[in-house]
């Protein structure tokens, strides 16, 4: 097996942010948990493990945000999947550690062990959600492998980032103990 570093490809954060907040009737981006917007919270949480941190945003908010890392889903009304893919396609040697911005307990230690239970082989790692129904899809490591799957995926028609990872190899950890994912859609 090789363990040379230099071979890994880099790791990118995404938040992702672009969606039409329309359970929220707001930004749920710009929500303050953590005495600043919730997407500054998790930038802060992503900027020390990752080479960039970038924000998958929307139109409306590519309009609105000043900020130097910004990719705009063109398709927000098709959900996370957009997001992502465009990320993929925009820088495809990369690896994507993501994150929502709905999901306000997220923390340091639960970013630190999915990137230390990281398979680099597997097309993603993610965890278990909290439910055992498979993977948590948007707290996730997304290997550069995952781009053209997800271009083949989105092409049929597939939406659901949960069903890409259960059809294509995902590497499972175990849930953390808590709340950390709870989604704040979900109150």
């Amino acid at each position: 097996m090789n363990h040379d570093v230099s071979a890994a490809p880099p790791l990118f954060g995404l938040v992702l942010m672009g969606g039409q907040s329309s359970r929220m009737g707001r930004d749920k981006s710009g929500i303050v948990y953590h005495q600043k917007p919730q997407r500054e919270h998790l930038t802060d949480l992503l900027t020390p493990l990752c080479e960039r941190v970038y924000w998958s945003v929307n139109q409306t908010q590519y309009n609105q945000l000043n900020y130097k890392y910004l990719l705009v889903d063109n398709e927000p009304k098709n959900g996370p999947l957009t997001g992502l893919l465009t990320a993929c396609q925009t820088h495809p040697a990369a690896a994507w550690l993501v994150v929502p911005c709905d999901l306000p307990h997220l923390d340091s230690p639960t970013l630190s062990a999915l990137l230390a239970g990281r398979n680099q082989t597997a097309v993603a790692t993610a965890f278990r959600d909290s439910d055992h129904r498979g993977p948590e899809p948007l707290v996730s490591i997304w290997e550069p492998t995952a781009g053209p799957l997800l271009a083949q995926f989105y092409q049929t028609g597939q939406r659901s980032p949960r069903r890409f990872l259960l059809e294509n190899g995902v590497h499972l950890l175990n849930a953390p103990g808590g709340n950390v994912f709870e989604n704040v859609n979900e109150r």
